[in-house]
């Protein structure tokens, strides 16, 4: 658990597809509550969290945008 936050679970989320189908505004919209039309293209990876609150659970949700790049995931480094 992190020192500054208290949370009952961990998920690791990875967002993986073809490029252009809007990965980066899911995980916008749903970490930050913003829908941008005209987006940027991801360089590389983007990580971003969200924790919420489910019953009496915290959950804490890292989400990583893959920019349509899957064969990062294959690169041996651990998210």
């Amino acid at each position: 658990m992190g020192s500054d936050e208290s949370y009952n679970f961990v998920f690791k989320v990875v967002l993986i597809g073809e490029s252009g189908v809007g990965k980066s505004n899911l995980l916008s919209r749903f970490t930050k509550n913003d829908f941008t039309h005209d987006s940027r293209t991801t360089i590389g990876v983007e990580f971003s969290t969200r924790t919420v609150q489910l019953d009496q659970f915290t959950i804490k949700a890292q989400i990583w945008d893959t920019a349509g790049l899957e064969h990062i995931l294959l690169s041996g480094e651990r998210l």
